[in-house]
């Protein structure tokens, strides 16, 4: 993906509509990093990979419900087997895009969307929710497709407002995005994700990815730690846990197996990247999601306070 450009969105509107549904049936998520001043929620049907937003990244899957901040940047990045030629799966979704002064520069600032308002702000962090309340909201989400005019656009305040009351959500950035990011600025942090996605397994030498963004080793090393709030080897840690947990919970290979294949040559580092980076050691988070999937009760989503 190296020379592609992170590009801001311009989302295909018609009219004056305050809400804008999109469906997607796709053979892969679209894979550029970018944004958009309207907020994002969305909900895949089908399809798997990682989605990179602002300093995090975290696996996708079917019912995973996100609600992206406006002007963050973002990657839906599907699993590479997507990619291929001959790949019988597809990607598809379901998003509501709005603008919070498409509605009118004081919409939100009622009284009555008091609790929409304060769902909005933790948005400028991203937030995904869990099974339990995207279980619930997905019916609603897919007969949107149906409804039209002032149906649509009060059914879409009822899911907002349902979503605000719910407390079963984890962030997923560590701070909010102040400013929409500069393409120049996105195309290059595009281009570095996206390697250290497509070659994680690989020891990967600050001098090359440091080369793709164009830097020298010192000036990318600042660069990626104002833009990302992290070194590069804690990102392409984060990366690399990210894969093995997705692998503990998808596959039957044993954990020096999955430490290998998510490039970690000691399985002594990799035990101990794991527990840094998940609060578990492999055994652990895969005990763990075992008995999640006896008892959905067992899954917890924890957040912080603003």
């Amino acid at each position: 993906m190296a020379g592609s450009q992170s590009i801001f969105f311009k989302l295909p509107k018609t009219g004056k509509e305050g809400f804008f549904v999109q469906y997607h049936d796709l053979p892969h998520f679209y894979d550029q990093l970018h944004h958009h001043p309207e907020f994002q929620l969305i909900l895949i049907l089908e399809g798997t990979g990682d989605l990179y937003l602002e300093d995090s990244i975290t696996s996708f899957g079917p019912g995973d419900l996100f609600l992206v901040g406006s002007n963050q940047n973002h990657l839906f990045k599907s699993d590479p087997e997507y990619f291929k030629d001959d790949c019988p799966k597809k990607s598809r979704s379901i998003s509501i895009f709005f603008d919070d002064r498409s509605l009118g520069e004081k919409f939100f600032d009622l009284s009555e969307m008091s609790t929409i308002r304060y769902l909005l702000k933790r948005a400028s962090r991203g937030l995904h929710f869990s099974s339990k309340t995207s279980e619930t909201i997905e019916p609603r989400l897919s007969g949107l497709i149906n409804k039209s005019g002032f149906d649509k656009f009060v059914e879409i305040l009822r899911i907002l407002n349902k979503l605000s009351e719910a407390d079963d959500y984890e962030y997923l950035a560590q701070n909010s995005r102040l400013h929409p990011p500069s393409d120049k600025e996105s195309e290059r942090v595009n281009n570095v994700i996206n390697y250290i996605l497509e070659n994680y397994k690989e020891d990967i030498e600050l001098e090359t990815i440091a080369d793709i963004a164009h830097y020298s080793k010192a000036a990318f090393c600042k660069f990626f730690k104002q833009r990302t709030r992290k070194t590069f080897s804690e990102f392409l840690n984060e990366v690399r846990i990210s894969q093995a947990c997705k692998m503990l919970r998808k596959t039957n290979l044993n954990i020096s197996s999955i430490g290998y294949e998510c490039g970690y040559n000691n399985i002594s580092h990799f035990n101990r990247q794991f527990k840094k980076y998940t609060g578990l050691t492999p055994r652990e988070y895969s005990q763990k999601f075992e008995l999640s999937k006896e008892d959905p009760s067992r899954s917890t989503y924890n957040h912080l306070e603003d």
